[in-house]
């Protein structure tokens, strides 16, 4: 892992932070080089998300930077949180997966419309990491679309009893609970989802893991709910509030997603810069030669319009304003800077880039989960198209 990005492309990288910002960027880059890439190292080849993560961050006190002080979090804004993901996937992109998946999608929806009760039993050890959670929202027939949800939740007394499955659930094989997305109307009213807590040591959850081409070091699941009881203190918020709850985390989510693409092509240029420094051929270094430095110059330009797309709507939603447009823009930006950059620095190493025991292997097979994760490219074009009245 590269411990300081070159100057040549990062000159705008602290274009508007605040001094905090940039010393805590400084601060938790050294500690991921130091202490967390060893673990994602090892989490890699054993393909497997080790816990280990999770002490040492809570140890060094970076655990839920961008979560609220009053619960137990570092109380730092959403542009902590995207440095925060940015410099994790510097690591692994699997790591990052799993704390994404764990600190955004499963505990900050409980914080944000969970009552005093919830948040003391799964929110708050959540934050701590007492207990790792799972968003259990895809599922076989419905990814995208969430209102072809079919995990149906029926009433029976005073509680609920959820049957169906879950597919490509992050944490989903080492999580101690679930946040589940079940249907409790009928058809494709707004008013038709509600989100559920369930505890994974219930009667009738049973998760099965996935092997993945990519994101090795992350846990990812095929989860079956059979019969499974769960108690009316469980339901978040308010029966039939689910999709507007979604939303709200998905748009944040997106904002925070997009620096795990943007990593892996900062990952990407930074190999293959110092490869193009040094490989020689007919007499000069590769980057020499306009064929490898012009498609580096356009990796270093992409690199740096995705991450100011990325601070600007981090910006916007921290200053209140609607940026559903604009947290879009960002996550399609990096997801295919993630794909080009990658791609381009495994080509421009020749076989070099095709042997396992080099970084560029890996973020190619990473990168393609940043294009799929958190809405597909065609998604986020679909929310920036129908944003400009075409669709």
């Amino acid at each position: 892992m590269s411990i300081e990005p070159s100057q040549a492309v990062l000159s705008s990288s602290s274009f508007g932070l605040e001094p905090e910002h940039v010393a805590f960027r400084d601060h938790f880059r050294r500690f991921v080089c130091d202490r967390l890439a060893p673990l994602a190292r090892r989490g890699e080849s054993e393909r497997r998300f080790p816990r280990e993560v999770y002490e040492e961050l809570r140890q060094n006190g970076y655990l839920a930077v961008n979560h609220p002080e009053a619960a137990g979090g570092g109380g730092g804004d959403l542009l902590a949180g995207c440095i925060f993901y940015e410099e994790l996937t510097r690591a692994s992109a699997g790591i990052s997966a799993g704390v994404f998946a764990h600190q955004h999608l499963a505990v900050g929806p409980i914080l944000k419309f969970g009552s005093d009760a919830q948040k003391r039993e799964f929110g708050e050890p959540g934050l701590r990491a007492e207990r790792i959670g799972a968003f259990a929202l895809t599922e076989p027939d419905a990814g995208s679309d969430i209102r072809a949800i079919r995990t149906r939740a029926r009433r029976e007394g005073a509680d609920w009893i959820l049957n169906g499955s879950k597919l490509y659930i992050t944490n989903g094989g080492i999580a101690d609970f679930l946040l589940v997305a079940a249907r409790t109307g009928d058809g494709r009213a707004s008013d038709s989802i509600t989100l559920f807590m369930v505890d994974t040591k219930d009667r009738g959850v049973n998760a099965s893991e996935l092997q993945k081409v990519g994101n090795h070091s992350s846990s990812t699941a095929f989860i079956t709910l059979e019969d499974v009881q769960v108690s009316r203190y469980h339901v978040l918020g308010e029966i039939g509030r689910g999709l507007p709850q979604l939303k709200s985390t998905l748009t944040d989510g997106r904002i925070l997603v997009a620096n795990r693409g943007l990593a892996i092509g900062q990952e990407a240029f930074d190999c293959i810069l110092e490869y193009a420094g040094h490989r020689q051929a007919f007499g000069q270094s590769i980057g020499k030669f306009q064929g490898v430095a012009f498609k580096v110059a356009e990796m270093a330009a992409r690199i740096e319009a995705a991450r100011l797309m990325i601070y600007h709507a981090a910006r916007m939603r921290m200053a209140g304003h609607d940026c559903i447009r604009e947290a879009s823009m960002a996550k399609f930006l990096a997801s295919e800077l993630a794909m080009q950059a990658s791609t381009t620095a495994l080509l421009l190493h020749g076989g070099a880039g095709y042997m396992e025991e080099m970084k560029v292997a890996r973020l190619f097979r990473d990168a393609p989960e940043a294009w799929i994760g958190e809405g597909t490219n065609e998604i986020q074009l679909m929310v920036i198209a129908k944003s400009l009245g075409l669709l």
